[in-house]
């Protein structure tokens, strides 16, 4: 029987049972990235453990000292590692995993332990960054490495490589394994994301996830209360805050780019993490001046966060502490100091959520503290969909997704696609047709890993499969 016949008693078609199914297609799907996203998870679940143990040690190694000075160190040795050539430690680390989405290129050897040790000494330092973008770039060059090692050199094939590894780091890093999974597919786009591969992808996360939590604990990263009662009412007071978020990650975006254009104009590369560091440090000590010493805007600052949510904190400090940490966080990036922004995000969008929980809702300030978290990193990275549920398993607070997802969307639409990463594209359409491309299997025998320099060109030679071994376009329309 055909797959779609006439019957001849009504004329209406009906479908063989056989073609309902595509073994033939999921079989090699499962067989190439299901095994590929469990080594990647588990690799990157141990280096975010890694990772994380580094950044206590030096917290720990270096708390005797002011923290208005232990930054400056931290910037030196940012600047020592750009000087001797090291690149990749400068910045986030996000931009650089987007572009390599884009267009994948070899990293220098080591990137992922240099960006991981150099990050390390930034946040135990002191200074306002965080790890979770250098913990992307060390997933992306996990997931990328662990590839070329098996054989494969397509770009069809390092990009999903890329993202297993991404969301798998972010996913152990946030405790968030559906949200890091959901990031590494919406973060390369302002107003788009790639799913085609989201169940690999998942699997890297989660994988990642238990690594982690199995040796970091469960808990949730933000461990206050924050139930709250959607009503009505408080709709309009609800898009205000999504609003001003969205103004808020404006400025923040505005700040830090004017910044790092000076230090681009005026100084060298390496002095950056210097002037960058020095500057936040004057913004730490008189933002310590004005306020409780334990309200610091030095490091990540989730012990703040969590602090705020079960204490009353006049207005007034907690303007100081965001307006604090959106221009230390702006010097330190700009500034070329390895870590990332995504922290610094998250504390200026609880201040301005701990503002409006301290003017209107005082009995539920946990739970807005959650809302402005959520609203500046959407409006920030351009994630829409991925911060909504990261917040949510940050925090456990699983009622908040309506009112969340509204302030969100706010922020989003006010931002008008402003982001603080370079190298996003608007959409899938700005794309090559065969992007995600399913290629053959197989790795290519003739061909070993290569790293060279972090230049954004590829060093390696593109392989191209023989037209004859090329899967057919009708089976990979899950890649679409």
């Amino acid at each position: 029987m055909s797959a779609v016949e006439s019957d001849e008693n009504n004329g209406e078609k009906v479908t063989a049972l056989r073609d309902i199914f595509h073994f033939n297609h999921f079989k090699s799907f499962y067989r190439l990235y299901v095994p590929i996203a469990i080594i990647i998870g588990i690799v990157a679940g141990l280096a975010m453990v890694l990772f994380q143990w580094l950044i206590i040690g030096f917290t720990n190694a270096l708390s005797t000292l002011p923290l208005y000075v232990a930054p400056i160190l931290g910037g030196i040795f940012s600047g020592f590692m750009i000087y001797i050539g090291r690149r990749e430690v400068q910045g986030s680390g996000i931009s650089t995993a987007i572009e390599m989405t884009h267009e994948p290129y070899s990293l220098d050897r080591g990137t992922a332990f240099t960006k991981l040790l150099t990050t390390s000494i930034s946040i135990g330092s002191g200074n306002p960054v965080g790890r979770e973008g250098p913990a992307v770039l060390i997933g992306a060059s996990i997931g990328t490495s662990i590839g070329r090692r098996l054989g494969f050199h397509e770009d069809s094939h390092l990009r999903v490589f890329l993202m297993m590894g991404s969301a798998a780091a972010t996913a152990g890093i946030y405790k968030a394994p559906l949200g890091g999974a959901l990031f590494a597919t919406e973060a390369p786009y302002r107003r788009d994301a790639r799913l085609g591969y989201f169940i690999p992808t998942v699997i890297a996360a989660l994988t990642s996830y238990i690594v982690y939590a199995s040796v970091m604990g469960i808990d949730p990263i933000l461990q206050f209360g924050a139930g709250f009662t959607l009503t009505l009412e408080v709709l309009p007071l609800l898009i205000v805050l999504g609003a001003i978020a969205g103004g808020t990650s404006i400025l923040f975006a505005v700040v830090l780019m004017v910044i790092r254009n000076f230090f681009t104009l005026k100084l060298p590369n390496w002095f950056d993490p210097i002037a960058g560091s020095a500057l936040a440090c004057i913004a730490i000590f008189i933002t310590g001046i004005a306020v409780d010493p334990s309200l610091t805007i030095a490091g990540m600052g989730y012990e703040v966060i969590n602090s705020l949510a079960n204490s009353t904190v006049p207005i007034t400090i907690l303007f100081m502490l965001l307006i604090g940490k959106l221009f230390a966080s702006s010097f330190v990036v700009a500034g070329r100091v390895s870590g990332g922004v995504l922290a610094s995000s998250l504390f200026v969008g609880a201040m301005l959520g701990a503002i409006f929980g301290e003017m209107f809702y005082p009995d539920a300030v946990g739970a807005f503290i959650v809302l402005g978290m959520g609203s500046v990193l959407a409006a920030t990275t351009n994630t829409p969909v991925a911060t909504t549920i990261m917040m949510l398993e940050m925090s456990h607070s699983f009622d908040l997704i309506i009112p969340l997802a509204l302030c969100i969307s706010v922020a989003y639409l006010v931002s008008g696609g402003t982001s603080l990463y370079e190298g996003q594209k608007v959409s899938r359409d700005d794309e090559d047709e065969d992007y995600y491309k399913l290629a053959e299997e197989k790795p290519d025998p003739e061909h070993r890993l290569t790293l060279d320099g972090l230049d954004g060109n590829p060093s390696d030679p593109k392989n191209t499969m023989d037209e004859d071994l090329a899967v057919d376009s009708d089976d990979t329309s899950e890649s679409s």
